[in-house]
């Protein structure tokens, strides 16, 4: 996928979105702030010369930290359905602690900054515990998201690359003015792994995520458990 590509599509979508509103449309603008916690990854520590492997060493426990995440986004609905373009920026830090061999590698923390776009449908529901016969006379209202995107991966020791990436999300909108909601998250990413480009003498890191039921595949199991706080300002409805 072309994130340039996706990134425009999404942008002429809303845009169109925005200057064809009806009364029912709603378009707004909105930020989130909140921690990510990261699933379980492997790391391999790997010395190149000349092109060439000469050490392989490999982990059997790493440590991932819990860190902040920052999200912009971009939503616009028609009644029950709308449309949501999302950028998050996030760093994820882990420090090797054991290893399959007696081999050290010369350093044992990692960090990796990601960013990340994502295309978002999204469908509305009633707020929790909310009755059928109240729901249409509250501004109170949960929604659900899958989305589809891709992830910018800078591995400090390692390599830079974008790579797919999918969303899963549920939400709580409650109203604080006229133009103004509180908006509570949770959301789930995964991501591919990012491998190591051996073009260059040195040591460099592979990141991976470690295997787990619901991935798309061997490749797809680095993820993030996502808790956010933000505000979204309606331009109109």
């Amino acid at each position: 996928m072309n994130t340039l590509k996706l990134f425009l599509f999404t942008s002429i979508l809303l845009s169109f979105l925005f200057y064809n509103q009806s009364a029912q449309a709603q378009f707004s603008i909105g930020a989130g702030f909140g921690i990510q916690i990261p699933g379980r990854q492997d790391l391999k520590f790997r010395r190149y010369e000349d092109g060439i492997l000469q050490e392989n060493i490999k982990t059997t426990e790493v440590h991932s930290f819990v860190s902040p995440i920052l999200n912009i986004n971009a939503t616009y609905w028609l009644e029950k359905y709308g449309f949501r373009l999302d950028y998050y920026s996030w760093e994820h830090r882990s420090t090797a602690n054991e290893f399959e061999t007696n081999e050290l590698p010369p350093f044992y923390k990692i960090v990796q900054g990601r960013d990340a776009i994502f295309f978002n449908i999204l469908r509305k529901s009633r707020f929790p515990f909310t009755s059928k016969e109240n729901k249409n006379t509250t501004d109170k209202y949960s929604f659900f998201g899958i989305g589809i995107g891709e992830t910018l991966t800078e591995v400090e020791g390692g390599r830079t690359q974008w790579r797919a990436a999918f969303k899963l999300s549920y939400s709580l909108s409650l109203p604080v003015t006229k133009k103004i909601n509180a908006i509570l998250e949770f959301k789930y990413l995964l991501t591919r792994d990012i491998d190591t480009l051996p073009n260059q003498n040195g040591w460099f890191v592979d990141t991976s995520g470690r295997w787990f039921p619901f991935r798309f595949g061997p490749h797809w199991d680095t993820r993030y458990y996502v808790f956010q706080f933000g505000l979204q300002w309606k331009l109109f409805n």
